[in-house]
């Protein structure tokens, strides 16, 4: 009787054995399938196209260095330029263009000085630090960036007597030193601000620009 009741105790405990085996195999099984649904949401699938894929995995590389994104329309082709937000001021801001297989990345002095008219390629930059202003405008084509027109305006401290001083300002147009007018209308001239946006004007955060770009049509 004894050596029934102990293989009757001895075949539950082999049998609540299995039964937690296999629970444990079921839940790994389930984790296993939801890390692969977000690995593939990262990496994307054959049918996603070549320029999200590029953008998605700058995004991971950049994440630490950058505060806020947006997607921007710059030129005149089906995909979207991507923008860049420092985290500080010495970091600066940057776009992104795919073109031609690859990213090609444009430097922007310093943060949210960067204006661009939609669909025509015209890029500025307009910002600077200790009465400096410096002023880049870009065009967007298929060999990426180019430099189409650069300023600089300076203020130059004079010291008077009794401690006083006086603020002076000096300008220039690429190598050439020019006034103040010959300055401000050669950069309107440039660059039209009429009809600009700025850079940042949709800046979202890191999680909601990846799903800009995934869901893109």
């Amino acid at each position: 009787m004894l050596k029934k009741a102990f293989a009757l105790f001895l075949s539950l405990i082999i049998l609540s054995s299995l039964m937690c085996a296999c629970r444990r195999s079921q839940v790994k099984n389930k984790e296993s399938t939801k890390n692969s649904t977000s690995i593939t949401q990262i990496t994307g699938t054959d049918d996603t196209p070549e320029w999200k894929t590029a953008y998605l995995n700058f995004l991971e590389q950049e994440k630490d260095s950058h505060n806020s994104y947006a997607l921007v329309y710059i030129d005149g082709d089906d995909i979207p330029e991507l923008y860049l937000s420092g985290i500080a001021e010495a970091t600066g801001d940057s776009i992104c263009s795919y073109k031609n297989g690859a990213i090609v990345e444009q430097q922007l002095n310093r943060i949210g000085g960067g204006w661009y008219i939609e669909k025509s390629g015209n890029v500025i930059n307009q910002n600077g630090n200790m009465g400096r202003i410096y002023t880049h405008v870009y065009q967007l084509n298929e060999d990426g960036f180019i430099l189409t027109f650069e300023a600089l305006s300076a203020e130059r401290v004079e010291v008077l007597e009794n401690d006083e001083y006086k603020l002076h300002y000096e300008y220039s147009i690429g190598d050439k030193t020019v006034n103040e007018s010959e300055y401000k209308s050669a950069v309107n001239a440039a660059f039209n601000f009429e009809n600009a946006i700025r850079l940042n004007e949709n800046e979202v955060n890191y999680d909601a620009i990846r799903q800009q770009i995934i869901d893109f049509q």
